[in-house]
């Protein structure tokens, strides 16, 4: 098993692996875990500080025991002498056998040499140390019968030490106490932290559980109509609005998908009928003159053609070869301009000529660039006389061409681009009608806009325009 699939929520008697656990689960889980540590934090260190305060405190009480202490003897060595059974010792006024803690008092050597104790205190070699030579006071922990004491050790002015000790039992109990009081009360505020980091999960991943639902209709049923309720400003609403802006590019890309195979459709079935009925001709007449059988099968070949053309146009069209693969590079449109009519002048012989009116670059990829060009200046060819010129203008990110055949009606301008698309002057002619649009869609693709209208030449003016700039050949 993964490392992955190993941890996850118990759930009965077996172990979900983390993916499989639930969106709200996580982040009520997430939020539980949250405040379960912040509440340990907080107890953990409310009890820091509390103990803290009460040694403080109790060690601030030794220190002044052991001051009052020092202050009023002056012999230590002398106590010994002055006890008797049955006799209250007293230090000056200081009742000894009256502290509320435990004394014992060092001579010079470091031996005890009086005490007003439950239990001896234990002299350890600092103790002696400190009672022979002096020095800061000393203070530790010590366990005596069982029980907790704090204890002090400090130097006498004369010679000798003072220990103090006082029983932390209370200051135990405090803590213990307050522990017995902030652990239940945490548990009750994680818990109801808890609940209510549950419910706000549930109700924050409400719209995102609408719009798994969405998503997964629009899986079942394929409909890409229904659009989901976006009212909200948060991310979730930005995710909405986003979902709808995908599902409305699906369904223009499934309107135009379908467009493309009904227009696909139509426009084969023309060669095809006639390849078939030609085929059928000669298959059926088994005595054809040459001329005859020279004539069908020249039309069965301008089809087959014709006919791979149109594929060739629609598998460009519907695929955008080389959009993706092919380099940005900084391009003369005015170059582009030159290679496509000198190729168009070793094919046609025709009079073809370039102006380029200003000078000017554009970030694009140079294949798809030439073969927009090429079908601008193959659609002049098509429709101008063949004694005609044609001629090429560039201007910065601009390229037109001129002929000087029928030119386009206005009506018909605004719809050339479109695929298949054919005015009712031209639908004679040969060609599949998607050269055009394939124009189009390489210019759109660069950033860029196409247009057609009138030539001062007196036939038509075709061309498109592409941002300028500069850009470093990637």
């Amino acid at each position: 098993m993964s490392l992955r699939g190993r941890y996850g929520l118990i759930r009965g008697w077996r172990v979900v692996p983390a993916s499989q656990v639930s969106l709200r689960a996580r982040v009520g889980l997430l939020a539980f875990a949250g405040v379960i540590l912040g509440v340990g934090l907080a107890v953990g260190g409310g009890y820091y500080f509390a103990q803290r305060e009460l040694h403080q405190e109790v060690d601030q009480f030794l220190a002044r025991r052991a001051h009052a202490v020092s202050e009023v003897l002056e012999n230590p060595s002398g106590l010994a002498q002055q006890r008797q059974r049955g006799a209250r010792p007293v230090i000056g006024r200081i009742p000894l056998a009256d502290f509320d803690a435990q004394v014992q008092i060092l001579n010079a050597a470091g031996r005890p040499v009086f005490a007003v104790s439950d239990v001896p205190l234990p002299v350890g070699a600092d103790d002696r140390l400190l009672a022979v030579e002096g020095g800061e006071p000393l203070r530790r922990t010590v366990t005596l019968d069982g029980q907790r004491y704090r204890m002090l050790t400090s130097a006498l002015d004369g010679n000798g030490a003072v220990q103090v000790a006082r029983d932390l039992g209370e200051t135990d109990r405090a803590l213990n106490d307050l522990l017995r009081r902030t652990i239940p009360l945490g548990v009750i505020l994680a818990t109801v932290a808890a609940a209510m980091a549950w419910l706000l999960a549930r109700r924050a991943l409400r719209p995102i559980e609408q719009l798994t639902s969405a998503t997964e209709r629009v899986a079942q049923t394929k409909e890409l109509a229904g659009t989901i309720e976006a009212t909200r400003d948060d991310e979730v609403g930005r995710l909405a609005r986003s979902f709808n802006s995908m599902l409305e590019a699906l369904q223009t890309s499934r309107r135009q998908q379908q467009r493309l195979v009904a227009d696909a459709g139509h426009e084969l079935r023309t060669p095809l009928t006639s390849m078939r009925t030609n085929i059928e001709h000669l298959q059926r007449v088994e005595s054809l003159g040459e001329e005859a059988r020279r004539r069908i099968l020249v039309d069965v070949n301008a089809e087959l053609r014709e006919l791979g053309d149109l594929v060739a146009e629609l598998v460009e069209l519907a695929s955008e070869t080389g959009a993706a693969d092919e380099p940005l590079a900084t391009i003369e449109l005015a170059d582009l301009a030159e290679g496509a009519a000198a190729r168009a002048r070793r094919r046609t012989n025709r009079d073809i000529t370039t102006v380029a009116e200003f000078a000017g670059t554009v970030q694009g990829q140079r294949g798809s660039l030439e073969r927009a060009v090429d079908n601008l200046v193959g659609n002049a060819l098509k429709f101008s006389p063949e004694d005609t010129p044609i001629r090429l203008v560039t201007s910065g990110g601009r390229l037109e061409v001129h002929d000087c055949g029928p030119g386009i009606p206005t009506e018909d301008q605004p719809l050339i681009f479109e695929r298949f698309f054919r005015s009712a002057g031209t639908r004679s002619e040969p060609g599949s009608g998607l050269g055009l649009a394939i124009v189009k869609q390489i210019v759109e693709r660069h950033g860029g806009r196409v247009w057609a209208g009138a030539s001062p030449e007196g036939g038509a003016a075709v061309g498109f325009e592409i941002p300028t700039g500069e850009a470093d050949d990637h």
